[in-house]
């Protein structure tokens, strides 16, 4: 794998686990999105044990990638966890 792939691998990654935090989607559900070939591949940055921690990360992420509104959306969810 080049860097470009595990670049790519790591931003589809973030991107699940956005999808799940936000509850856009669950893990069943995107896994039975892949098609067969990919689910060797499909892949989670993470243990969703500790939630608030998974949220700092994506924000850091998502902030990196400059795309303020899911670092917002991501914001509010911490914010409930953290109450």
């Amino acid at each position: 794998m080049d860097f470009l792939e595990g670049l790519e691998e790591y931003n589809n990654a973030m991107d699940n686990a956005y999808q799940v935090v936000t509850k856009q989607k669950d893990l069943n559900i995107l896994y039975k999105e892949l098609n067969d070939s990919d689910k060797d591949y499909f892949s989670l940055p993470f243990n969703f044990s500790n939630v608030p921690s998974i949220i700092d990360m994506l924000i850091d992420h998502y902030e990196s990638l400059e795309e303020p509104d899911k670092c917002v959306k991501l914001k509010k969810i911490l914010h409930v966890y953290k109450n």
